[in-house]
């Protein structure tokens, strides 16, 4: 997809490692993504409500506020529920599977290949693809 369509898309990144993080939004910046960062579920639910973004990326096991309790919270403020919410982490897969596919689209493993994960997120970027949609498990697991 032309970085063109998806110029100024915007991303909000959650995650409490900090390496990661700035990671992700130095990578998605470089495409031409407008990147938000959160180190935990309090910043990103503060973000949520005051911004609209396209993809919400996000760790489950956080500090203070998990991932978990984002998604618990997503389900409730639907309004603010980004077109693409995609779950990165390191969790047992049986545990993941648990997310709700209503509310998360995809899931990621850690450890991820950076260069799929952002052609995933810039796919996310674009219109709403079905095909992109069915596509639950991203990545290495």
């Amino acid at each position: 997809m032309p970085a063109a369509q998806n110029a100024g898309a915007e991303v909000l990144v959650v995650e409490d490692d900090t390496a990661i993080r700035r990671l992700l939004a130095v990578t998605f910046k470089h495409e031409g993504l407008h990147v938000t960062t959160a180190k935990d579920g309090v910043e990103a639910v503060e973000a949520l409500k005051a911004h609209r973004y396209r993809v919400l990326l996000l760790d489950l096991m956080m500090p203070r506020m998990t991932g978990w309790e984002v998604i618990d919270w997503l389900k409730e403020a639907r309004e603010q529920k980004p077109q693409s919410v995609i779950v990165v982490s390191a969790t047992n897969r049986d545990v993941i599977r648990q997310l709700e596919p209503e509310v998360v689209n995809a899931i990621v493993f850690k450890p991820f290949d950076v260069n799929e994960l952002t052609g995933y997120v810039k796919a996310c970027c674009g219109p709403v693809d079905d095909d992109r949609r069915s596509k639950r498990m991203v990545g290495a697991g």
